[in-house]
């Protein structure tokens, strides 16, 4: 019955053949086109049921993007939204998970990067895409990796006119040495390099090509075509990022998996790995588990390599936005006050979950939340809450009566919407693993000064180490004031204080790799090379190895 209602009522939105033409001229092909001009007006009405089977929209969807991107892009004509970069993409995809909107600033021209979390029909993994204004008053446009080129992003002047190459042949760390950015446009550089984890050159172009054709991308089955070389298809990962009381963002993470032996979570800037933890499970049989864990990071893009019983999945993260985050649906408890867990304010534990009670968005500063459900342009609830780390509401208890609809956050500058979709639960019998081994504050300060030291920043590195020891004695913080020595010219003091934690734990795999650096500075080979062997014996390194092979006689 319900169909039959949607047809006859996107027959009675376009019962002229013109008027239906219309609506459909971004999806019809020349030759449907052809036949359908070829009926009598009585044969008319059947083609236009017939047209939407097979296609991967409904009717009423496609006539709601419509009417959207019509409002939004376009000049409030029919089928004016389509003739634009930004229409298109909205008519394939529909609308974003997340924008980011940055207006005009000393660097960048005015842009927005709209963040979907899969591209059905494309890709089953985040898509990040820029749309920018090159003139002012003028349309936006959609960028191209590797085709444009970052150059297109800057404000024209002399000094950026050949700052950058193609972006095939540069890096982000490559931009970052060369662009300072803050955190509000840091988001801009991981975007400009490619449009999603994993993708290079011309599979950005693939993407594109695709998303930027509503008639092409709504007329097949939506399988994924084109696969990032680093992600596979993986177990769900909630992600909740709040303001560090350390440094930079706190990132709570939970992945819902099936695990017997181990899970390894790996943390890696760039190339280069942070933080390493493994949990040894030792059941008889894989049981659902859910895995959560939180990290202090400064802002930056990052890979989470996430090893469940050997096998490995690559998650991307972006940290230190300083915006509103996304919406997240939860249950709530009350645990012991005062612990560090993850998903735990204020004594009070939060539970990620489709199907949650409640909703809330972290903020990047107190403020107030105005809320609203949606179906279309229909408002069918609204509420308003205010937070100091995060906006919470509690949902309406009859969702159900809804049925399909979208959940919108509000805030002074951003606004986050969230499909509702069927409840996805966790296994009944879902074992919780949290981890909270890291959270102590002498750790906490710890990680953040060996992220400052990745960086270069040998100040800070210092600042985040001397607070970490004014909390508590940690091989960590001893460890890492002893790089920032070795890496400040200072040797002998890095070597003296290496020697003091090894005599108190000779299986420091990070003092040994560290002791191994120094000795190679001093051009005491043998000795390097017998250190990097030792720390490679308890934990294997691609970086170490390839360390040990370049040194003279090895």
């Amino acid at each position: 019955m319900r169909g039959a209602v949607l047809l006859f009522a996107i027959s009675s939105l376009a019962s002229a053949g013109a008027d239906w033409l219309d609506w459909v001229e971004p999806v019809i092909t020349p030759a449907e086109k052809k036949v359908y001009l070829g009926l009598t007006p009585a044969e008319r009405p059947r083609f236009e049921a017939e047209f939407w089977k097979g296609k991967a929209i409904e009717a009423e969807e496609y006539r709601r993007r419509i009417e959207t991107i019509d409002a939004k892009f376009g000049s409030d004509k029919r089928g004016s939204g389509a003739n634009t970069d930004p229409g298109r993409v909205w008519l394939s995809l529909g609308a974003p998970n997340r924008v980011k909107r940055i207006p005009s600033s000393r660097i960048f021209v005015p842009m927005e990067i709209w963040y979907y979390d899969t591209a059905p029909g494309v890709i089953n993994t985040e898509l990040r895409l820029i749309f920018f204004q090159a003139n002012i008053g003028g349309p936006m446009r959609l960028y191209a990796p590797p085709v444009d080129t970052i150059r297109v992003l800057l404000i024209p002047q002399a000094s950026t006119r050949s700052m950058f190459g193609p972006n095939s042949y540069i890096t982000e760390s490559d931009i970052r040495k060369v662009l300072k950015t803050g955190p509000a446009e840091d988001e801009v550089i991981s975007a400009a390099v490619s449009i999603a984890p994993g993708i290079k050159d011309t599979g950005n172009t693939e993407i594109l090509s695709q998303i930027a054709s509503p008639r092409a991308i709504l007329r097949r089955e939506l399988s994924a075509s084109v696969r990032s070389r680093l992600i596979v298809k993986r177990p769900p990962l909630d992600v909740v990022e709040t303001v560090s009381p350390v440094a930079g963002s706190q990132v709570d993470i939970k992945l819902a998996a099936r695990a017997q032996r181990e899970i390894v979570l790996e943390v890696l800037n760039d190339s280069m790995p942070l933080y390493r933890h493994q949990l040894d499970l030792g059941y008889a049989t894989a049981r659902a588990v859910e895995y959560t864990h939180r990290l202090d990071l400064l802002a930056g893009s990052y890979r989470l390599l996430i090893t469940v019983d050997g096998a490995p999945y690559v998650y991307a993260l972006d940290a230190g936005r300083q915006q509103m985050g996304d919406i997240w649906r939860f249950d709530s408890s009350y645990g012991a006050g005062g612990r560090e867990t993850p998903f735990e304010f204020g004594g009070r534990r939060l539970d990620p979950s489709p199907s949650g009670r409640y909703a809330a968005v972290a903020l990047a500063h107190p403020g107030t939340v105005k809320w609203a459900i949606r179906a279309g342009t229909e408002t069918l609830w609204r509420a308003v809450s205010t937070g100091e780390r995060l906006a919470e509401i509690e949902l309406p208890r009859d969702m159900a009566k809804f049925g399909r609809c979208r959940l919108e956050a509000a805030g002074p500058d951003e606004t986050r919407s969230l499909d509702f979709a069927p409840a996805q639960e966790a296994a009944a019998d879902a074992v919780i693993l949290s981890v909270n081994a890291n959270l102590a504050p002498a750790r906490r300060y710890a990680f953040a000064g060996r992220q400052w030291l990745v960086r270069g920043e040998l100040a800070q590195a210092r600042q985040a180490f001397a607070a970490s020891l004014a909390k508590g004695e940690t091989e960590e913080a001893q460890v890492g004031l002893a790089q920032a020595d070795a890496l400040a010219g200072a040797l002998d003091a890095s070597r003296e204080r290496l020697r003091q934690v090894l005599r108190a734990n000779p299986n420091s795999f990070d003092a040994l790799s560290v002791f191994a650096y120094v000795e190679t500075r001093f051009e005491d080979y043998t000795a390097a090379a017998a250190l990097y062997r030792r720390a490679l014996a308890l934990q294997d390194s691609g970086q170490l190895r390839e360390a040990l092979a370049r040194l003279p006689g090895q």
